[in-house]
């Protein structure tokens, strides 16, 4: 069995090298002392196509393998962790989901966007007093006519004030345990909902 890199990973590895060395490693420490994001960063990585490229071609993305992807997020780690952390989360944590579970509409409205950097993703489960164990969220929602209504609080969620879509989980029907957690498309804007810094 052969494990080298294909030639498109390595072009993937390059590629993202190039780019954290030319965009990202000049700019850490300013943004560090400044406590900044820079959503400009985060739009370049996009137009790279590094936000979907595991994601197919049909939903925006680049339709690259994992170990691509791997290797994309060693080389934004090598640069500055708070990089490799919005490919984590936007990527791997909430366009991936999207593109397993949700619906054609769904895939459309917010994983096209999302892969292409139009719109940054975050992922929120977890909850005060329950850290990550999601089958004891406190969160809940309750149909109310064709939408839900849910009402909770999360935590430490990784790019929760930049965010444009929310992955949020909330129990809708607790004697079914971990079975009765469903995850919400939220979206920075809904009536009541609201971020606020750490």
């Amino acid at each position: 069995m052969d494990f080298s890199l294909t030639d498109a990973q390595r072009e993937v590895q390059r590629t993202a090298r190039a780019f954290a060395e030319r965009e990202i490693v000049p700019r850490i420490a300013e943004l560090d002392a400044a406590a900044q994001y820079d959503r400009g960063l985060y739009e370049k990585m996009g137009a790279a196509g590094f936000l979907g490229l595991p994601i197919p071609e049909r939903y925006g993305g680049s339709g690259m393998d994992y170990i691509a992807f791997a290797l994309l997020c060693e080389e934004m780690e090598r640069a500055d962790t708070a990089f490799r952390v919005i490919l984590s989360v936007h990527t791997g944590l909430n366009s991936l989901t999207l593109l397993q579970w949700a619906s054609e509409e769904q895939k459309q409205r917010y994983l096209v966007p999302q892969a292409r950097g139009g719109k940054l993703a975050t992922f929120g489960l977890t909850e005060p007093g329950v850290g990550s164990d999601a089958a004891n969220l406190s969160s809940t929602a309750r149909r109310d006519g064709d939408r839900y209504i849910l009402n909770g609080s999360k935590v430490w969620i990784s790019l929760a004030d930049t965010a444009d879509h929310f992955l949020v989980f909330a129990t809708v029907d607790r004697s079914k345990g971990h079975k009765g957690i469903t995850a919400f498309i939220v979206e920075r804007g809904f009536s009541g909902f609201s971020t606020e810094s750490l």
